[in-house]
């Protein structure tokens, strides 16, 4: 049994009043992932609760469990922090510590962003057994090696103003002092959130004495060196701490659903990492319905409910109740009488975290619809990296869901009580370019990478992949041919009718041909040519796929059958059927596009051509046009993202401005900054617009005709990579009259902004009639 370190009943009649004491709650009995409703676990695949501990499973830099409901106030006070702390590894490599963290803090002012990504100092014991403050110095007889049964006791006690005196005490279980360091602080240092934390590395050298300064250095993340310990009976007391329950995080993380006019619910609860073997059950309440229970789905700890016959005209309060939670929301009926809003979002590479700004803008224009359009989890998400394996493997799905939660922690307050629709794309994949020659495996004989996925298929298990599917998509009404792929993999491609708007939701990944493998003539290298005598717009064989004969068929039935009472067809993609994206003549692939020159407004790269990146829905030719006349039959709008460059289009069919329209979101964080600035300008363009629009081909032939592009421009803003890179997100307005207004939105900007952040990007808003096909603005 695991001693209580400091006997509450003790410190609850010897200290002051006021005194905050902290005791989280570490499961006794359980074995999972999960660390607790009070903590957050990076990586949250290195990591297990297993009798009554924080066991660290996995060596690494920075393996770190944060406390998210108690923090290190800036107010005056002392505060002590003990833990006891045992050696799982029967060696140590590296060099590294165990011990605690404090003062975390991000590059915000949001406890998320530091419990993700925070720094501050570290205090504990060295790889060598010596006890250290701030930075290991190698000093004083060190204890012997393993580390067992030792309990660290870290103190700040207030010295003269502005100034803190910090121990750490080393005992074993008896309470006999083993070992000890000593320091001085600057009190700029203490406040923020506390970890603890187990590291193969060193610790960056900083010091105490001075104030914090603006930016502290983070412990490396490397996946390199042997050192697992495990902490139990953390304790905090102390005046200089606050208490914050409200930021329990589990075991319900978010909600998404759907909501159709048929009265159909399907709702979608996100749970925390339970062990596979966890038998859970949760439960949704509705008023004047029985309560419905369901199991929740081992892999990607999701449960899903199906509720039929609700009042479409009605909104619905709803809870659901799992493992001693409770999450409440309220599911909407779309609104009669008045414009419709959708806010659609795209590619979140996982900067920036909680983009706190970001949703409160996305908040300020009151959607009554969001759509998330693929990437929601990139490979900085969180940290770490990411792990690849095409066999079964628990870890890779933990490690999937842990980058998967940010995107649900920053946005659950808008999903808990609007209907939504998220689709996932390679980055959610785990693959940054996916063509999924209908769900095949990937040759992974070389390795994972691009490699892999240049053969076509998917480089994840069939497990993996049907996770990411089920996590994203399982609030989607049931797929409209639900048949798995050969391999297993699931579908999710289908149909919503909700109030005015009939959505198609399509699968432009899961389905795709893979380029290289048909052309080798064209040396292709990720997705590009790498022959530059080869022309891209003879790419055109007869075996190659875009949606795939499956979802052809299902989009052609939806275009037959409209949805009672619908005003507007809208699909829903990943990514446009064009390859609107210009590069310097010379280039022959993206790779150089970070470093590209970012123009001001009224300057223009002198010999930007469009380039045939066949990561794009430009290619392949022939099943693209195929989809586009089926969206025109139906007078469809298509909102799409994927390409990090917001803009606004026709396309063409057999000429210009005959097809449908397409909005592309602006990307939200922006990593690859694409650009459509052509040398050539656009013809019959309007008057006044920039030269980039007009009638255009694209590399592989398509004709576009493009209204407004948010390119990326110099904003003399800071940080410039925020302004300069034109992130974004797109809110269009579905009237009443049949017109819908379309605007892109800078990632700063909303309507309740002051000037000059109140408005969307330059050539925005635009208003077409989608039933006429043109514009009318």
């Amino acid at each position: 049994m695991i001693p209580r370190l400091i006997p509450l009943l003790v410190l609850s009649c010897t200290l002051a009043r006021g005194t905050e004491i902290f005791v989280p709650d570490i499961a006794a009995n359980a074995a999972r992932p999960w660390p607790g409703k009070d903590f957050w676990a990076n990586p949250g695949e290195d990591w297990m609760v297993s009798k009554g501990r924080l066991e660290n499973t996995f060596s690494g830099g920075n393996r770190s469990v944060v406390l998210l409901t108690a923090a290190v106030a800036p107010k005056p006070g002392p505060f002590t922090a003990r833990v006891r702390l045992d050696q799982i590894s029967y060696e140590l490599f590296g060099q590294g510590f165990a011990g605690f963290q404090i003062g975390l803090k991000g590059t915000g002012n949001d406890y998320r962003d530091a419990a993700i990504s925070g720094s501050g100092f570290t205090a504990g014991i060295d790889f060598t057994g010596r006890p250290f403050i701030g930075t290991i110095k190698g000093e004083g007889a060190p204890l012997p090696l393993p580390m067992q049964g030792l309990v660290l006791e870290f103190k700040a006690e207030g010295a003269e103003t502005g100034s803190y005196d910090l121990s750490l005490l080393v005992q074993d279980e008896t309470g006999k002092i083993l070992a000890s360091a000593r320091t001085k602080a600057d009190a700029t240092w203490l406040p923020g959130l506390i970890s603890l934390t187990t590291s193969t590395q060193t610790p960056p050298a900083v010091d105490l004495t001075a104030k914090r300064p603006a930016e502290v250095p983070a412990l490396t993340q490397t996946r390199e060196g042997e050192g697992r310990f495990a902490f139990s009976g953390l304790e905090l007391v102390g005046d200089k701490l606050e208490l914050h329950p409200e930021r329990a995080l589990g075991p319900i993380l978010w909600t998404t659903y759907t909501f159709d006019n048929d009265g159909t619910l399907c709702l979608l609860t996100q749970a925390v990492p339970f062990a596979r073997n966890e038998r859970i059950e949760a439960e949704l309440i509705l008023a004047g319905r029985d309560p419905q229970k369901a199991t929740m789905d081992a892999a990607s700890r999701t449960v899903r409910f199906r509720m039929l016959k609700l009042d479409p005209a009605k909104d619905h309060p709803y809870e659901v109740k799992l493992g001693g939670d409770s999450f409440k929301g309220t599911v909407r009926a779309a609104a009669a009488g008045r414009p419709l809003k959708v806010a659609s979002l795209a590619c979140n590479g996982g900067a920036g975290f909680p983009s706190g700004d970001l949703v409160a803008n996305v908040q300020a224009h009151s959607p009554d619809f969001i759509a998330f359009l693929g990437d929601q989890v990139g490979e900085a998400s969180g940290g770490y990296g990411i792990l690849y394996d095409q066999r079964p493997n628990d870890r890779t799905i933990l490690c999937y869901l842990r980058k998967y939660a940010l995107h649900g922690w920053a946005w659950r307050d808008v999903l808990r009580n609007t209907p939504s629709v998220t689709l996932p794309d390679g980055g959610d994949a785990f693959q940054g370019k996916l063509w999924g020659a209908a769900g095949k495996p990937a040759d992974v004989s070389k390795g994972y990478g691009g490699a892999a996925r240049e053969t076509g298929g998917y480089q994840m298990s069939p497990e993996f992949v049907n996770a990411v599917h089920r996590s994203q998509t399982g609030n989607l009404p049931d797929p409209g041919d639900p048949s798995p792929c050969r391999s297993g993999i699931s579908v999710f491609f289908t149909r919503l009718a909700w109030g005015p708007l009939d959505f198609v939701i399509l699968a432009d990944r899961q389905f795709k041909s893979a380029p290289k493998p048909l052309f080798p003539q064209a040396a292709i290298q990720d997705g590009w040519p790498a022959n530059e005598g080869w022309d891209p717009k003879t790419a055109v064989v007869a075996d190659s796929d875009l949606l795939g004969i499956r979802q052809e068929n299902f989009l052609a039935r939806w275009v037959k059958s409209p949805a009672k009472g619908a005003k507007f067809r809208i699909a829903l993609t990943q990514a446009p059927f064009c390859a609107a994206e210009t590069l310097p003549a010379g280039a022959s692939d993206d790779r150089g596009l970070p470093d590209l020159r970012i123009y001001p407004a009224g300057q223009y790269p002198p010999d930007d051509v469009p380039k045939p990146d066949f990561d794009s829905n430009g290619w392949p030719q022939a099943p693209r046009l195929k989809a586009l006349r089926l969206l025109a039959e139906a007078h469809a709008v298509h909102l799409c993202g994927d390409r990090h460059l917001g803009g606004t289009g026709q396309y063409g069919l057999s000429s210009w401005g005959e097809g449908p329209w397409w909005v592309s979101s602006p990307s939200i964080t922006n990593s690859l900054p694409r650009r459509w600035m052509p040398a050539e300008e656009g013809k019959r363009r309007r008057a006044g617009d920039p030269r980039w629009t007009g009638d255009f081909e694209d590399a592989f032939g398509s004709l576009i005709t493009i209204h407004a592009v948010a390119n990326p421009r110099e904003l003399n803003r800071q940080p410039a990579e925020d302004f300069n890179r034109a992130t974004g997100y797109t809110i269009t307005s579905w009237e009443p009259s049949g017109r819908v207004r379309i605007e892109n939105w800078p990632a700063w900007a909303s309507p309740a902004k002051p000037a000059p952040d109140n408005r969307p990007f330059e050539g925005w808003p635009i208003t077409i009639d989608p039933a006429s096909g043109k514009r009318v603005d």
